[in-house]
């Protein structure tokens, strides 16, 4: 097999692959609240910036808009719509992509090249772009265009033409590139250096990207449903998943959350007292025994480890029931925390016992008769 072949066949394979369209989750009231907070923009970019480096999949910016363009003479056939039997005049399909894009689907020119590190950066001058195959009779390499993409005037530079034939997977079917113009997904390091309108459509087309990963579609709806409770917004959905959160009493994400640290507090506290208040009662009517037993040579330290292990069984049913809860709730457990504070409860509970037991004086109790 020649590498061509080779090429083709690991194209074919990767473009035919699962993957997974994210979405954001916003309609009417929620978006305007959504929009009224002072740092939206830096929110969609903190979610961006986790979903480019997430190490659990490969994220695939793949972003359809329509773009103007000032080019005289281009048939028909280019018009944004033109399949539908809609088209649009000046307005042409275009796809804004990742570097993860183009090699997902081992995207390669027929003419010049395709996007390098440098490209994506939206400060550049001169944004260079990519055009199908069939634009080559119509667009030359180094040819500077006047293009209009979302609200904004770009100046544009043609830098490449792809291969006959290009496409790529929209989650639904393998699309053609032949008639469609491909721009760097934009990088930009200070995000409000720019149009806040512009940013806005950029970021959140950016968000809405691909996954491609080893992992179950639920399992990457947990990611982006506990991702974005962190970023206090309403959760990402992944296509064709089932998408529950906890809401309550008209709240939801990091404000709920800290309503329930602050219910923990108060229920770790009460448990506490209570589970306390119990044992030092039970220590109090077993004085006679204990007595007897320290008396009959059994050591203190055994009674005190029997009595600490009587605690840890009393709060192995409250851990099972936190695991549940915990799982229910935010479809995670966080065992290593909740075993932590487990085993805090039990020994702070253990210290009034073990004050009565090292300071029982064996002649009062016994004589005394305390039972």
């Amino acid at each position: 097999m020649n590498s061509n072949t080779q090429e083709l066949s690991t194209s074919v394979q990767n473009a035919a692959s699962t993957l997974y369209k994210v979405n954001d989750h916003y309609f009417d009231e929620q978006e305007r609240d959504f929009l009224a907070q002072s740092d939206h923009l830096q929110t969609l970019n903190d979610l961006y910036e986790w979903e480019k480096n997430n190490p659990l999949f490969k994220y695939i910016v793949a972003s359809k808009q329509h773009l103007f363009l000032d080019v005289q003479d281009l048939p028909a056939k280019f018009q944004y719509g033109y399949e539908a039997g809609q088209e649009t005049p000046d307005a042409y399909e275009s796809i804004q992509i990742n570097q993860a894009f183009m090699d997902h689907f081992s995207i390669r020119t027929h003419q010049g090249s395709i996007f390098r590190a440098g490209d994506y950066d939206i400060d550049n001058t001169i944004i260079p772009i990519v055009a199908g195959y069939e634009y080559k009779d119509y667009l030359q390499l180094g040819q500077i265009l006047d293009v209009g993409y979302m609200g904004i005037d770009l100046k544009c530079k043609v830098i490449g033409i792809l291969e006959k034939h290009s496409f790529y997977n929209d989650g639904y079917s393998l699309k053609y590139l032949d008639r469609v113009v491909m721009l760097p997904s934009f990088e930009a390091d200070d995000i409000y250096a720019h149009d806040g309108t512009f940013m806005l459509r950029l970021l959140w087309d950016k968000t809405s990207g691909y996954i491609h990963s080893s992992l179950s579609a639920n399992s990457i709806q947990e990611l982006f449903t506990k991702k974005s409770l962190q970023l206090d917004m309403e959760p990402y959905v992944v296509e064709g998943v089932s998408n529950f959160y906890l809401t309550m009493w008209g709240l939801e994400g990091e404000q709920l959350q800290q309503v329930f640290i602050i219910f923990a507090f108060v229920i770790g506290v009460t448990t506490l007292f209570s589970l306390s208040t119990s044992i030092a009662a039970k220590i109090s009517l077993r004085q006679f025994t204990y007595g007897v037993m320290i008396a009959n040579g059994v050591s203190r330290l055994v009674i005190n480890l029997s009595i600490l292990l009587e605690i840890f069984l009393v709060n192995t049913f409250s851990l099972l029931m936190a695991f549940l809860l915990s799982y229910v709730m935010i479809k995670s457990i966080s065992i290593p925390t909740l075993l932590l504070f487990s085993i805090i409860l039990s020994v702070i509970s253990f210290i009034p016992s073990w004050i009565t037991i090292n300071h029982l004086q064996l002649s009062k109790t016994i004589r005394g008769g305390n039972q």
